[in-house]
């Protein structure tokens, strides 16, 4: 039933996305499924017609007539066939442009929690490997698969017309051969989705030689040989498990192939009986015999394809995963707010599938142009914070507001000139420079002053200087001209999408995160002028950079314990002093362990 519904699914698809192609494939493979049974049918006639007139003289128009028709169809049989294999790439093409389109909106209206359910995460690496042409593979298969039925029953009901024990004998014979085919093609793919683990983890390994980070540990660790080692049991096991069913499928190919030199042999003698009692004509006895060979590998042929229809349909079971997948339940519908002050109230969390509480009752306020910090612990709960704040997810109870609007209410536009983010997790985009920086507003793709002065507010202003493209130069390894950055650098031009867009709040997660000391030392200086012209809410283990906030929240298991400027908390008895001050000891430490070893030397 599941391979009916994604067989039925592929098809909607296409008709969906290129209907007419769709309609010629069909009509190219199909109507060639007729064509051997007609052949056959012609070229009795032929014959007969030729007996007949090399007998009496008579019949020689309709011989020509027949044999016209026959070269005819063996022409529009390779045009159609043709037609057909040309059509299938044509659909797959328009899929990829199409299918794209619809895909990208249904990411874009997934519920956030969606992204982190394990179940969906393979749905969604596979939507990633263009599932078009799963989709275009199915639909072809299938039309592939039931053109052989069609053309397999017609070509039956012409060698039951010419004789029944020929059209019995086929049946007799074909329902083992099928059977014995089909089971050996079943077991190809069982051999295949069982190697499926191990095929994955080898190309994790592949993954991992192309890679320049791990390339470098492995030089550094000299672990090549471990990984080498992995790369052998991984393919031993494919290798095994296909030794192990390799004379099952020999003994069953050749059992196969012995009932079709079986059924060969019986035709042969039964139309060789028929033409010396004169039950068949000679026409008959030629165009029967001359097809034997055909209907059996079409006979074979079709068992396989059954199998790989079947096996292309269940493939197709992620993408109606995909499409069954929650889309948001957020409005986005308000298209202005009254003032741009954020709110937690009562606000309390669980992802979903948990039982934990990540926040418990969380109350607070942030002003319109405001400087705020959360500090806390790992798993205290400061990244929820901001992903309810961004509207990912929806409270368990409690209110998130801007303007005194819930803020998974807001219109896309609205909410794009609220808030602008630098996450933790942020992404390399190997695309231009100019375009790495305009993701935080498209509309500034092409003001270069504009994207300039982003990039030098990230302390990255260098990049497009040092270079005679400018901002046009290539990042990343995809182009000849392409340039990697470092990991420090990528933030920073992650940093500049969000200082690009004029958000009235700017959220930085752990901003100084992949940057070295000094690099850390002038971006707090930026942060000192970013801070003056607009708000900021910023997440960071360095509590050293919380010092610039005008408000510190301090968050331990979900609650706020403690809130204030660095001066009041540092007068505190509480979490935020003791962890400022064991951060500072490391530092004074590290500074004391330089000045001995300078006095040593």
């Amino acid at each position: 039933m599941k391979v009916v519904k994604n067989c039925g699914l592929a098809f909607k698809l296409v008709f969906r996305y290129a209907p007419l192609h769709g309609l010629l494939l069909i009509l190219g493979f199909y109507i060639p499924g007729f064509f051997p049974g007609l052949q056959i049918i012609l070229v009795q006639k032929v014959v007969d017609s030729g007996i007949l007139y090399t007998s009496t003289g008579q019949g020689l128009t309709p011989m020509i007539v027949q044999g016209v028709l026959l070269v005819l169809m063996l022409f529009f049989w390779t045009m159609l066939q043709r037609l057909g294999s040309y059509e299938n790439k044509v659909i797959e093409t328009k899929l990829t442009q199409r299918m794209a389109r619809d895909i990208m909106d249904k990411l874009e209206n997934l519920e956030y929690s969606a992204f982190e359910q394990k179940g969906a995460q393979e749905v969604l690496q596979r939507i990633s490997r263009e599932p078009w042409k799963v989709v275009s593979q199915c639909f072809f298969w299938t039309v592939i698969t039931t053109q052989a039925v069609v053309s397999i029953l017609f070509t039956l009901g012409v060698y039951l017309s010419i004789s029944v024990w020929i059209g019995v004998g086929l049946l007799i014979i074909a329902v083992p051969m099928v059977a014995l085919y089909f089971n050996s093609a079943y077991r190809l793919r069982e051999i295949y989705r069982g190697a499926t683990d191990d095929k994955r983890r080898m190309a994790d390994l592949k993954q991992l030689l192309r890679n320049k980070h791990a390339v470098y540990e492995m030089k550094v660790f000299e672990s090549q040989s471990l990984l080498s080692e992995k790369w052998n049991e991984y393919s031993g096991k494919i290798v095994e498990e296909t030794k192990k069913e390799s004379g099952k499928l020999i003994a069953m190919d050749a059992g196969s192939r012995f009932l079709g030199l079986i059924y060969y042999i019986f035709i042969v003698a039964m139309l060789s009986y028929a033409l010396l009692h004169g039950t068949v004509t000679l026409g008959q006895f030629t165009a029967a015999l001359g097809s034997i060979g055909s209907i059996t590998n079409k006979m074979t042929n079709s068992s396989w394809q059954v199998s790989e229809a079947i096996r292309r349909a269940l493939e197709l079971d992620f993408y109606r995963e995909f499409l069954a997948l929650p889309d948001r339940s957020d409005k986005r519908s308000v298209p202005a707010a009254a003032g741009s002050c954020i709110e937690f109230d009562h606000v309390s969390f669980r992802y979903p599938g948990t039982d934990r509480e990540v926040l418990k009752d969380v109350t607070f306020r942030i002003e319109e142009g405001e400087r705020v910090a959360f500090v806390g612990e790992n798993g205290a709960g400061k990244s929820t914070v901001i992903k309810l704040l961004c509207g990912l997810y929806e409270p368990v109870k409690g209110r998130v507001t801007i303007g005194g609007v819930d803020v998974r209410d807001l219109s896309e536009e609205l909410k794009r000139e609220m808030i602008s983010a630098v996450f933790q997790d942020f992404q390399s985009y190997e695309l231009t420079l100019r375009e790495n920086v305009a993701f935080g507003c498209l509309e500034k793709l092409n003001q270069d002053e504009a994207l300039l002065h982003a990039l030098s507010l990230a302390g990255a202003k260098e990049l497009a200087d040092t270079e005679d493209a400018g901002l046009d130069r290539n990042l990343g390894h995809l182009t000849e001209d392409g340039k990697d950055l470092s990991k420090g650098q990528w933030q920073r031009v992650a940093m500049a999408r969000a200082f690009l867009s004029d958000a009235k709040y700017v959220i930085l997660d752990e901003p100084t995160a992949s940057l070295d000391p000094i690099a850390e030392s002038h971006m707090y200086e930026n942060f000192a002028r970013i801070f003056s012209e607009r708000g900021t809410i910023m997440i960071s283990h360095r509590l050293a950079s919380a010092k610039m906030a005008e408000k510190i929240l301090v968050l331990d298991d979900g609650k706020i314990v403690q809130t204030g400027n660095h001066e009041a908390l540092m007068e505190q008895e509480g979490l935020y002093r003791s962890m400022y001050l064991a951060q500072s000891s490391w530092y004074v430490k590290e500074q004391g362990g330089d000045r001995e070893d300078g006095e040593q030397a």
